[in-house]
């Protein structure tokens, strides 16, 4: 339960602040326990950043929906809805990634690779079935969501809203990967 309430703290702590401004002092006074307890657990800040990081890593399904659309669709709600506190937390790690590299390697591994993968096993599929062109750029057109997501909250700090995903899909995505034969 501490614990849990450490992690909960240094979330907090690294949206409000950022990763510089927010100090191991801090986190413990917050969680209402002592610097001692932290330093047990977590050798220093930047790994117990990373374990507040890790904590919000969720399984993400690869839809199959029956639709190129309906998959692109269903990969793009993890980017509109779900957990705000991760995205904030990308977002702040992110701005700090240039000066920690590590954090936003931890941030982009534990919340910006599992849906990242699972779009790229929906491409991988309807390229499979024949319905993506084989010559599509599909690495960088599978990208674009990722991106434009990942834009919005660094540069926003809040999620992709539902119409620019949509928009998204049905007027680049789709037209991009396909020969213009969608379901």
């Amino acid at each position: 339960m501490l614990e849990s309430a450490m992690l909960s703290v240094t979330r907090r702590l690294l949206i409000e602040h950022g990763y510089d401004g927010m100090t191991v002092e801090a986190v413990a006074k917050a969680a209402g326990t002592g610097k001692a307890a932290l330093y047990r657990r977590w050798p220093g800040k930047s790994e117990l950043v990373i374990a507040a990081v890790r904590a919000l890593q969720a399984p993400v399904v690869v839809p199959d929906t029956g639709s190129l659309r309906g998959d692109l669709l269903e990969c793009a709600r993890h980017y509109t809805s779900g957990h705000e506190e991760a995205a904030l937390v990308m977002g702040a790690l992110l701005s700090d990634a240039t000066r920690h590299p590590e954090l936003g390697k931890a941030a982009y591994d534990a919340i910006g690779a599992p849906p990242a993968a699972a779009l790229a096993a929906v491409i991988r599929r309807w390229t499979d079935r024949g319905v993506i062109k084989a010559s599509a750029p599909i690495e960088l057109i599978g990208g674009l969501l990722p991106a434009i997501a990942f834009r919005n909250v660094v540069m926003r700090r809040t999620r992709l809203d539902v119409g620019t995903a949509e928009t998204l899909i049905d007027g680049v995505l789709l037209p991009a990967l396909t020969a213009g034969q969608v379901d």
